[in-house]
């Protein structure tokens, strides 16, 4: 017998990327009167599932209906005229119009399609009214606070009177009190028979909100339940923070560096920088963002000469956008940044990259259509030559030597992270930047990756990892951080973080001292 209560289903829900499978056989119910969270590590298949239930992707086998009705074959807005309203990660809005205009703009539409309804105004006052903007109703988008900007969206969708919601990564943006004031939205919404699907990284949103949460990893539902079965079952955890197995190995410490920047330093100027304890990175009440949208807030950390420091937290806390002001790619707001005792905020990424600062971005950022050793020679701007930089490359990753003339696009996930580190480090840098080297990688070569980098650390380099699988990085890290909402909520030895990586990143908050 039918379930009446589900309004959104996706049954075997497989979608195809040429050769790479990106979702696979994913079944999920989404029911009337409660908030449904669709989460999981990056490139888990969250956003390909979302824009699949919208009609934004096309699948390759599996169907969604809506209310009992199989919709999959339906155009996005055929699917909105059917009831499935949805929001974007990012903000989308008529920024030019005012809060009442925007709503009116959904309003009116549902008022052309359904005959005899109440008049657009009422229903734009009703909306205005129940989310509370009755304050800035006539004040134009692009002046609110990003968290009144969401609501304008959300009212907006609502406007058109759907029966299922979709919201995807609404707390965007948002600070804590801003998000605490979605949630109570979202649950006021669903007393009255609203079905929501929440595409979240903000965990205190998920846990908060949510009545029933599915967790997808490499674009499989690996658990479904109730927030508290969720942050209890092992296998999202280990999906979340990686494998505990190394660490035991989170003591041990690396080797002090010799080399800044190119230059080999003589044992007296070594010397001399480690009495004076100069570090390598200090970052000190440093705040940046994206136009109106604050990220991080007045964070501080340091890493001395030859550590390895990871910066660890869940989805949205503000780890990339900080590397971006470390790396010269994003305007800092505040605070400073500073490298062997030189301030660098305000030069260019360019000039950073050649005086030592090197990244290996997220998502790799090799050269597709270049082979390996092209790839590699990419590096000689700093005056290497070629013959060097391959043989040191080929020497740490023996695995690229056997691929020197294969394109680099055709490499395993795994190859081309250990192309890119190869090609960061052939540059002799003062500061190795990693960001999310695991993203897309099954664990065992996770695992293999950390394990170069424990190499590469053991030489000397200074390294900044940002990283979600946390518990690999915590075995060659010498001190850790966990960032939450755009702030530093703990810096400490990695064996004392690890005790608190559950917590933060399966509820978004740290456990009271």
């Amino acid at each position: 017998m039918a379930d009446d209560s589900v309004l959104l289903a996706a049954e075997e829900l497989t979608v195809r990327f040429g050769g790479h499978l990106a979702v696979s056989e994913v079944d999920l119910q989404v029911r009337a009167g409660s908030v449904t969270g669709l989460i999981g590590p990056n490139g888990a298949g969250k956003t390909t599932t979302f824009n699949a239930l919208c009609g934004l992707q096309s699948v390759t086998r599996g169907k969604v209906t809506l209310d009992g009705h199989d919709i999959s074959s339906l155009s996005p807005h055929k699917r909105a005229r059917r009831g499935l309203g949805r929001t974007f990660q990012r903000l989308e809005t008529f920024s030019l119009l005012t809060v009442r205009e925007n709503i009116l703009a959904g309003a009116e539409f549902r008022q052309r399609k359904v005959a005899g309804r109440s008049s657009a105004t009422a229903v734009a006052d009703g909306l205005i009214e129940r989310l509370g903007l009755g304050d800035v109703a006539d004040e134009r988008v692009d002046g609110l606070p990003t968290g009144r900007a969401r609501l304008v969206e959300v009212g907006r969708a609502l406007a058109n009177g759907p029966r299922v919601l979709l919201l995807d990564e609404p707390s965007s943006g948002l600070n804590e009190a801003e998000t605490s004031e979605f949630a109570t939205v979202l649950r006021q919404l669903t007393a009255d028979g609203l079905a929501v699907l929440l595409v979240e990284h903000d965990m205190s949103l998920v846990m908060s909100a949510c009545q029933h949460i599915d967790v997808l990893d490499f674009g499989r539902i690996i658990a479904s339940g109730d927030p508290v079965s969720i942050q209890a079952d092992e296998a999202v955890r280990a999906a979340y923070l990686g494998d505990q197995d190394d660490e035991a190995a989170a003591d041990a410490p690396a080797t002090v560096s010799t080399v800044l920047g190119g230059h080999e330093l003589s044992e007296p100027e070594h010397e001399q920088l480690v009495e004076q304890a100069i570090p390598v990175l200090e970052v000190r009440d440093l705040c940046a963002g994206y136009g109106d949208f604050d990220v991080i807030d007045g964070i501080s950390f340091e890493i001395p000469a030859g550590e390895v420091f990871a910066l660890l937290g869940p989805n949205g806390a503000g780890k990339t956008t900080t590397l971006q002001v470390i790396a010269g790619l994003l305007p800092a707001s505040s605070g400073s940044v500073a490298v062997c005792g030189r301030g660098i905020l305000g030069a260019d990424a360019d000039a950073l990259a050649r005086a030592g600062i090197c990244t290996v971005p997220e998502g790799r950022g090799v050269f597709p259509n270049l082979s390996v050793a092209e790839n590699l020679w990419m590096a000689t701007h700093t005056g290497s030559r070629r013959h060097d930089v391959e043989e040191v490359a080929y020497a740490r990753f023996p695995r690229l030597g056997e691929r020197r003339g294969q394109t680099a696009g055709t490499l395993s996930g795994g190859e081309q992270q250990m192309l890119a580190m190869a090609r960061a480090m052939a540059t002799d840098p003062a500061l190795l930047i990693l960001d999310e080297l695991s993203m897309g990688l099954a664990p065992i070569i996770v695992h293999e990756l950390y394990e170069r980098v424990g190499e590469i650390a053991a030489t000397g380099i200074s390294i900044l990892v940002v990283e979600q699988f946390a518990h690999e990085v915590l075995g060659v890290a010498d001190m850790a951080a966990i960032m939450l909402h755009g702030r530093i909520a703990k810096v400490g030895a990695p064996t004392v973080i690890a005790a608190e990586l559950e917590t933060a990143y399966l509820s978004g908050a740290m456990a009271p001292s």
